[in-house]
């Protein structure tokens, strides 16, 4: 993987120009980090954001202050907010992980109105893809909840939706890329991190393709989701009529 392969996949899925001005959320992490040296190989106009969510008090701050010094190397704006998610979480009934997701939207969007940036780009990749989907299965969803991580809703964009982990962490490797490990992220308690260390090893083990396989899965469910969602637009312009705030349909279309 290299700069080139983000390029060639950006260009084709017509996920950004060339001349856009993208923010680019970055936790510390191998995914963010290898994300930000990608767009500064491939010369992309970029700025970094950083969400301090101090929930692992010491290791959050430097988390911090790493993203930092990274953006002070690649010569880049930088914006950073600390957010006391506990105390949101409580106040909202919601869990930790869903006010830290609610928090960062909110405040990336903040932050890309007020500076005019294109786009919000995070580092997911096909790994992340693989288990949305499984989570989505296990709690239970239609097809809008199979079709996986877009890499394009509105104004987020996922540049690293081409890429595997194990792609990821061999740029990293290759090109000497230092980053932050967040340890909760070898937990088990959380479900995500089980399938990533549990469920999704034992699959592997039985298909070692498994990963890729499920990732064509996805992409297929997604086409079928385009299919059938233009198809019912068509055919409610053909039987819909509208008289007001009263819908009819035209019975006789359907015989």
């Amino acid at each position: 993987m290299n700069f080139k392969d983000l390029l060639q996949f950006v260009e084709s899925g017509k996920i950004f120009s060339r001349t856009d001005n993208i923010l680019i959320a970055v936790s510390g992490g191998i995914d963010s980090v290898v994300l930000v040296d990608l767009f500064h190989k491939a010369k992309l106009r970029f700025a970094i954001a950083h969400c301090n969510f101090g929930l692992r008090r010491k290791d959050s701050d430097e988390d911090a202050e790493f993203v930092q010094r990274l953006a002070t190397l690649m010569h880049v704006p930088f914006f950073s907010e600390k957010f006391d998610t506990s105390a949101v979480a409580l106040q909202k009934g919601i869990s930790i992980q869903m006010a830290a997701r609610d928090l960062r939207y909110a405040w990336f969007e903040k932050i890309r109105q007020d500076n005019s940036f294109d786009y919000v780009a995070t580092a997911h990749h096909l790994d992340d893809q693989v288990e949305t989907f499984l989570i989505n299965l296990i709690r239970g969803t239609g097809i809008a909840g199979l079709h996986g991580i877009p890499v394009k809703n509105g104004t987020i964009i996922r540049p690293l939706m081409f890429a595997y982990r194990n792609d990821i962490m061999e740029y990293a490797n290759n090109n000497q890329i230092g980053y932050r490990t967040d340890q909760s992220n070898s937990e088990t308690k959380y479900l995500r991190n089980k399938l990533r260390h549990e469920v999704i090893p034992l699959l592997c083990s039985i298909n070692p393709d498994f990963p890729h396989g499920l990732t064509e899965s996805i992409r297929r469910i997604s086409e079928f989701e385009l299919i059938g969602n233009r198809t019912l637009q068509d055919w409610r312009q053909d039987v819909l009529t509208t008289d007001g705030t009263d819908k009819f349909v035209d019975i006789t279309s359907l015989i």
